[in-house]
């Protein structure tokens, strides 16, 4: 009977396994300025900032007031040094806009860097 279970249940954790994550506890983000993310305009102020782990693969996800702003694709890198304070990371483009490049987490070496910023991702819900 535990030999029979055994190759389904191996299936079944071989199947779920990569769809695990490691979901970081929401905290405050502040951008200073106006920024372009993954094509949406994002306003300045204070945004809630959620992201999950993928190995070095992330996704980032803003909130404003239990409201979803953006989510956006990322990498999860290791840099020599710990962050004193979060930080964003802007580039100006052409036309003046900025675009988030990396968000830098206080209290860890490590920075959620957007792979590119101006790379657009439509999402489209189902209907039931």
């Amino acid at each position: 009977m535990k030999k029979a279970l055994l190759a389904p249940t191996l299936i079944l954790f071989l199947a779920v396994g990569p769809v695990w994550a490691k979901k970081i506890p929401p905290r405050p983000f502040q951008l200073r300025e106006a920024v372009l993310l993954n094509g949406a305009d994002i306003p300045a102020g204070t945004y809630e900032l959620t992201w999950e782990i993928h190995g070095s693969a992330a996704r980032v996800t803003l909130r404003k007031d239990g409201q979803f702003v953006t989510t956006a694709p990322a990498l999860w890198a290791k840099n020599g040094s710990k962050y004193r304070e979060d930080e964003a990371l802007l580039r100006v483009n052409s036309d003046g806009s900025r675009s988030l490049i990396e968000i830098r987490i206080a209290g860890t070496p490590r920075a959620i860097v957007f792979a590119n910023p101006n790379t657009t991702v439509h999402y489209t819900a189902m209907k039931p």
